[in-house]
Parts: C-alpha cells; structure tokens; sequence
C-alpha cells in the first residue's frame, strides 16, 4: 500500500552546474554567484535549514541527544508559520499532541495564565463540543489550553526553548544557496546573507526543514508538484468539486491528474481597536493592483470577535479573501528573488484585503497589530505554502493512511509499526483555481475538508527518508501525495516529524549509521523518552506511568486497543486478553485443534489465542482439566470415527485473570515442558522462577510486567572497593 502508486514523475530541477572538486560536487541554485573567495566553513554533527515548526522540532530533538546542532533561518523568527500568522492549533484531538509542540503549547497556557485580565475574556471562556460522528473529535485549539497565541509570543517561546541547549546554534537572515555531495551523499550546505556573508555548513546528516524541499531538490532528490490522479486508494484525488456543507462530490469532478497547487497567502495578524485608540491604524491607500471586486463575495468571520489573544485574530480566508490561487504555481520551483517578487504579491492581495474591509465593509475597528513585525510593517515575514514540492520517499502516504475508510470499516486507519509521529486533521485541500462561478456553492475546484472521515493516524520513518540521497532526512515536504499531505502538513504533527528527524539524525552521528539504515526501533524509543506518542488512544497520555512500555508494546503487536481507539489501561485484564497478550508477546505459534469453549467461538477477537494456549497445555492453570484421560484405552467401537465435540464448558473470556494465575501462565508458557501437579500447582524450576505480579493486575500492568520478564533490565553490579576502602593487612 506504500508503496509509490504512479508511474509518471514531475522531477524538475533548477539547477546551474556542478561542479566536481576532488569527488566533491557543488551544486548550485539559480541564484548562486560563485565567489573567488572561500567562505568560511562550520562542522556540525546535525545542519537543520529551515527554522519552520519541523526545523524547530528537529534542531530540539537532536539537541536533546547532546549532539552539535546549527539551524539556519532566513527569517528573524523561529517557528515557521506559527511564529508568522498561524495562531492556533490546527488539531482535533489534545489527546494525539505531544513532544516538543505540547511543551510549546503549555509554555503558552503558561504566558496568559499569568494576566488574570485575559484569562476572564470571552475567547479564554470559550469550549468547544464535538460535531465529529466519533462524538469525540474536535478542533483543538482552545485558548484556555494554550490552543491560541500572538506570532511574537510564539517566536519568544520557542527561541526560549532553543536557548536552553548550548549545542544547538541558530542563525537568522540567513539562507541556502546550494548544497555539498559526496557521490549520492549530502554533506553539506552552502549559504548566504543580503549584505553577502556567505557560510559552508558541513554536517554528518542534513535535515531539510524548508516548505519546498529545496535542499532535497538541489541534491536529485525525485519529487512530485501538483495532484495525483484519483485512484482506489484516493477517491478524493485529482480534479475535484466538492461542498463543505452537505458533503458532496458535486459534478464536474473528474479526477484528473494536474499541476495545480492549493492556494497561498499573507496571513496577518489584526488588532481590534477601540474608538479612543484613533485611526492611525486605517490604511490611508489602497497597495498596488487594488481591485474591490476581487473581494466582493468575501466574508471575514474572524472580524466580529477575537480569535487570538490580546484583542487580535488571524486573517485566513478562503477562497476569496486574503488569500491567491493560481500565483503560486510557479513558487515550488523558483529561486530566491522569484519568491521575493511573488511575497509581495501575496502581501499587496492581502493589504488590499484589509483595506476593503476598512473602506467598503466599513470595518474600520480592524488594523495590523502593531506589537507584530515591528520591522517588516507588521506584516508577516513569509507566505504560507501550504504545499509546494514533496519528496518521493522510501514510504509514499496515500488517503488510504488518512481516511480509516479506504482500506477498513471503522476508525481504526492502517497500523504503522515504523511510526514516528501522530497526526489527527481533517484531509484539508484549499483550491487550486480562483472561485468565479458563485452560482454553487463550493468554495471553487480543489478545495474539500472532510471533517469525517478522519482519525489519529501514524506517520511513518520512511516517508521523510528520501529515495536516493543519503544524509538528508525531509520531514516537512515529505514523500505523500497531495490528498494524505493536505492532512499531515499541520504545524503539531510536522513539529514531531522534525523532533523524529533530529533523533535519527543524532543517533546516526553517534553511531555512524547512515539515518537510512538506523534501526528504527531506537529512534522511536528515544522518541518515547521525549515523550512524543507514536501509537494514539484516547485514554492513554504521557504522563501515565506505564506510557512508554504501552507504546512500545502497541509498536510490537502485543496489545491494541479498541475500535474507538480506547486502549483502558487501568482495566483489569480478562482472561481472554491474557491469552492474546500472551501468544503476541512470548511469540507463540498459533495452533487451533477445535473450537473448545462454548463462550470463545471462531469469531471472538481471542479465538486463536485461547485455543493456541489450549493446545500447548498451559490452560491447566486456568482449572481446565484435559478429557482425554477419562476416554480410558483405545475402544474401536468408540474411538474409530470423525467425530469431534466441544465439550470442555465455559472459558469465561471477559473474567478478569488473577496475579497468580497470570504469573503461572508464563512461567507454563516459557518453561516450554513444566510439570504441572494433578492439583494445577505449577513446579517451577530455578530457571523458570518469576517474581510475582502486580496484585491488582490491570492491562497496563500486565503489559509492564511482561515487558520487564521479556526485557529485563540489567542488575547494575557492585563496584569493587577501592584501595582506600581495603581493609589493612598486617604487614609481614
């Protein structure tokens, strides 16, 4: 199902030259002025381009490993879009956020619970219900939960956070301009200023963190642009009409495959002003190209109460509105001074935007913050691409891994034992051409929110792992299709997909293992001590004190939770759930001679599993008895035919399993042949001794207990006394 799913390739590149110095190839971008004069050279173990919330994420993650870390920004912010007009938290569960943006998150519950003033605004009182069909579901991004911040105090949290790793450097107003390869192998990145002070960044692993995957492109990396035509496992791809409201394929839908990209755009921060405040903040001319009738059927909801703090909400309206389609087709692959003159395209559509609300909607309380961009004419530093190119990987995401409807019945989407991350975001498409034909009621060819048919689902390591280049993982534009991506590129889940990114990145450079080789395994236990959740459920957080063996026991298949995604660790584990635990983890042999129990027929979930234990003998210590003793010798006139029955009564599958019974269960499964006396008294050998059972045996602790049997960690052994400690012999 992962596997790459179309034939044709949009692989452009721009490109100059390269340049081949004794094996090393310089590849340069369309902008790059070669000098006569070397530029300095930086060694890091780990080089992030690109401060945006993945390049935060990784340089975090890395630096957390006490690896030498440099990122490079070519804004004055860090954070990418959340420091630069996205001001809320675009997920539908807080219950699927975790690592380094939930530590973002509550560092911002933090900032504003200290104003007593703005904790008592409307905005801060404010709770959402869910209207998901899992009645679970929901915008996540209360303000009270630290859901909603201004752009500045998101620059000043994360910069805050950077700063407490002296490993990790970071240069602002600072851009790439090339990169460094050995054969297929990244090496390192060339870079520049506006004022021309060019720097060479030598890593072992470069984590491309840009929107664009410039880095990624540079270096060959095979990329796509554009959308996918519709297929089996993407029904919502390619062409398409859709309305929000009714949820409805409308016709004109054909699915074809384009180049079309989803719209763009400036997104401001606006203040609320008061009357006493004046009017400084009214714009006193329209910006170049202004055209009122560009905004006629816009509508701006965020206008009538704030949506962020401090009197301020985010301007993102779609699909008229501040927001362009179609200008940004170009923008994936243009250089540097190509984007400059789209930015300030975006900026001006935006401006006018503002104004005509100011002028013609009358809406003259609406200003740009002035507290936000203070040297950029408060105006954000960057455009928001929501997608641009994305990498082909080793693991290529489809709808399928979106929508938990593709591929099955339930919200349970496919499981990825590889994950890496969580996501949980509607599949998100804004158009991809200007809406002209108000006669319906789309929002114009592209655009569809399925806010259904969603579910938590994992991101695996492959899909950052570029095919081809090694020492470069891409964790932003990563290798999905345009319908998976409009889902997965939400700042919460790429934040953790950088954090994952700067764990592999830091292990291979402590081990040498080139990042496409590292065992994922480790990465993801490294993960699971940042506290980053790989596998979802509803009822299990990071701070539970079984979290991490709970993960890592869901990743190896040796318990799941339900089909509402509950995993209910502090339940007492049931004999049937024992049994399952228990052929996963000891990785039994499955083994079904009959149906034996009368309450575990074929179609219970632990069939297999009760039966297998049946088989190999060790439900003795459950108290049942085998029958074949009562048979007697051999009879032909009763043992000679076909006939089978299931005769042995009731498993009681849901009664709950007993500490003892548990232990004796093991200590019968590993020991392979034990003795069991006539009383079902397990004679266990030396060898085959375990320690007791948690009392009140929960299937939290049941899997804990399991885990450190299977695992066991090592007896840390006692330090021969020094000589000072030596007793004193006499001296002869």
């Amino acid at each position: 199902m992962n596997k790459t799913l179309y034939s044709y390739r949009q692989i452009r590149f721009r490109l100059l030259g390269f340049l081949s110095l004794t094996g090393v190839i310089i590849v340069l971008t369309s902008s790059t002025i070669p000098s006569t004069v070397a530029p300095p050279v930086e060694s890091y173990d780990v080089v992030v381009v690109g401060g945006s919330s993945g390049g935060i994420g990784a340089a975090i993650g890395a630096a957390r490993s006490g690896v030498s870390v440099v990122l490079i920004e070519d804004t004055p912010v860090l954070g990418g879009m959340i420091s630069n007009g996205i001001s809320n938290a675009d997920c539908f569960s807080y219950e699927s956020l975790s690592g380094v943006f939930d530590e973002f998150r509550y560092a911002v519950k933090a900032h504003y619970l200290a104003d007593k003033a703005e904790m008592e605004t409307p905005l801060f009182k404010a709770r959402k219900k869910s209207n998901h069909i899992d009645g679970r579901a929901v915008q996540s991004n209360e303000a009270a939960a630290g859901g909603r911040w201004e752009p500045h105090v998101a620059d000043e949290i994360f910069k805050k956070m950077a700063a407490s790793y002296p490993n990790l450097k970071i240069y602002y107003r600072r851009f790439a301009t090339g990169v460094l390869k050995e054969q297929n192998r990244v090496t390192g990145v060339t870079t520049d200023t506006d004022d021309k002070q060019p720097i060479t960044f030598l890593g072992k692993t470069i984590i491309d963190a840009t929107h664009e995957a410039d880095i990624a492109a540079w270096a060959g990396v095979p990329y796509r642009v554009g959308r996918e035509p519709r297929s089996p496992l993407e029904p919502h791809a390619g062409e398409i009409y859709y309305f929000n409201d009714s949820g409805e394929i409308l016709p004109g839908t054909t699915g074809r495959q384009d180049a079309g990209i989803v719209s763009s755009g400036v997104r401001f921060c606006v203040k609320f002003f008061k009357p006493e405040e004046g009017t400084a903040h009214l714009l006193n001319t329209p910006p170049p190209g202004y055209d009122p009738a560009k905004y006629e059927h816009s509508h701006y909801g965020s206008g009538k109460n704030p949506s962020v703090p401090k009197q301020k909400s985010e301007m993102n309206v779609n699909p008229i509105g501040n927001e362009l389609q179609e200008a940004n087709w170009p923008w994936p692959d243009a250089n540097r001074t190509e984007r400059q003159r789209l930015y300030e395209v975006y900026k001006n559509h935006a401006l006018g935007f503002l104004y005509y609300l100011q002028t013609v909607r009358g809406e003259k309380h609406l200003g740009l913050a002035p507290d936000e961009f203070r040297d950029n004419g408060n105006v954000p530093y960057r455009v928001f691409i929501r997608e641009a190119r994305r990498i082909e990987g080793e693991v290529t995401m489809t709808e399928a891994d979106i929508n938990p409807f593709i591929l099955g019945n339930s919200f349970v989407p496919p499981f990825q034992p590889t994950s890496i991350a969580i996501g949980h975001y509607p599949m998100d498409s804004k158009p991809v051409h200007p809406k002209t034909d108000v006669s319906r009621p789309d929002k114009g060819e592209g655009d569809f929110f399925l806010a259904n048919a969603m579910t938590a689902f994992q991101v695996p390591y492959g899909s950052i792992v570029p095919k081809n280049i090694d020492g470069l993982l891409v964790p932003v534009a990563l290798s999905a299709t345009h319908v998976a991506f409009s889902s997965i590129r939400m700042d919460p889940t790429w934040v953790v997909l950088g954090q994952a990114a700067g764990v592999a990145a830091s292990i291979s450079a402590r081990t040498g293992v080139p990042v496409r080789q590292v065992n994922v395994t480790h990465i993801q236990e490294e993960l699971l001590k940042q506290k980053c959740k790989l596998v979802f459920y509803w009822d299990v957080q990071s701070d539970h004190p079984h979290f991490d063996v709970i993960q890592k026991a869901s990743l190896k298949g040796w318990i799941s939770g339900s089909d509402t995604r509950d995993f209910r660790p502090d339940s007492l584990l049931t004999r049937a759930e024992a049994a399952a635990l228990l052929t996963r983890a000891l990785q039994l042999w499955p083994s079904v001679s009959n149906s034996h129990f009368t309450d575990v027929p074929f179609s219970h979930p632990a069939f297999r599993d009760v039966e297998t234990l049946f088989d190999r003998g060790a439900l003795k210590v459950l108290g049942v008895e085998p029958r074949w003793p009562q048979a007697g010798g051999y009879n032909a006139q009763k043992h000679m035919g076909f006939g089978q029955r299931s005769n042995f009564g009731a498993f009681r599958p849901n009664a709950p399993i007993s500490a003892t019974e548990f232990q004796q269960l093991i200590q019968v499964l590993k020991a392979g042949n034990p003795t069991v006396l006539p009383s079902g008294e397990l004679v266990a050998s030396a060898s085959n001794a375990l320690p007791p059972a948690p009392e009140s045996l929960t299937r939290a602790s049941a899997v804990n207990y399991v885990d450190q049997i299977l695992n066991p960690k090592p007896k840390m052994e006692t330090p021969a006394p020094t000589s000072i400690n030596k007793p004193k012999g006499k001296r002869k």
